[in-house]
């Protein structure tokens, strides 16, 4: 029996799809970009950073996105990133520090965004956190591993915008007379309809319905949980 926990997580699912639709198109231009018997090279890239360009342009959910790759992968180059983001009504690629014997090196090699798609995770969502490494924003960094003739080649990733992801979710969980929350596979709190829960706050446990009226799973396949309440006294 489908529950009202099941119904709402599908809904909130299907309100962030559309990230991972645009990083499956990344990842699939990446793919198509690849020469048959070369070493992919940047120059087989420039079809990518144009869409790149376009796409963050015009999605507001993301404020930036781009294909980040694994070691040799790329012109035999330990570290690179294609990645283009918007500030205000400006788009431009971003440029980061891979020196690897200087203190502010940015090794995404390292980064939990980066190593789970690696391990074969399908899709990834990693935050809310701010990108002090990186870009400085308060964020959700989703990926999706890029594999060919089953070579990991990197990762299509989007740095997306948190207000964004909380308005979309709370259109969702205003469809509910109970206190429903959404939380992260860190326990920390992503959108919540009541002030009971303070978004960026961690939950003691993960919801468990021993604990919660109903709780579900967002098919979406990040991890993330959604679970209801009966509404708070008072």
């Amino acid at each position: 029996m489908t529950t009202e926990a099941d119904r709402l997580a599908r809904q909130a699912s299907e309100r962030l799809e559309p990230a991972y639709v645009l990083l499956d198109r990344i990842a699939g231009e990446v793919l198509r970009s690849r020469p048959v018997r070369a070493p992919l090279s940047e120059a087989n890239l420039s079809g990518l950073q144009r869409l790149l360009a376009d796409l963050v342009a015009d999605e507001p959910l993301a404020w930036g996105m781009g294909f980040i790759a694994a070691p040799l992968i790329v012109d035999g180059l330990e570290r690179y990133l294609a990645w283009w983001q918007r500030q205000n009504t400006r788009v431009a690629r971003l440029r980061l520090n891979f020196d690897p014997t200087s203190v502010d090196v940015y090794d995404y090699l390292q980064m939990d965004w980066f190593q789970l798609p690696q391990r074969g995770q399908a899709r990834v969502a990693y935050g809310p956190y701010v990108d002090y490494s990186g870009s400085d924003m308060y964020t959700v960094t989703a990926a999706v591993p890029v594999v060919a003739d089953g070579v990991f080649l990197g990762v299509a990733g989007a740095d997306l915008v948190v207000g964004e992801i909380e308005r979309r979710l709370l259109e969702v969980l205003h469809g509910t007379t109970a206190d429903a929350v959404i939380v992260n596979t860190e326990r920390r709190v992503v959108a919540a309809n009541t002030p009971r829960w303070i978004v960026g706050s961690r939950l003691p446990t993960m919801p468990q319905a021993g604990d919660f009226r109903e709780v579900a799973e967002l098919p979406l396949g990040i991890g993330w949980v959604l679970a209801l309440a009966d509404p708070a006294a008072g």
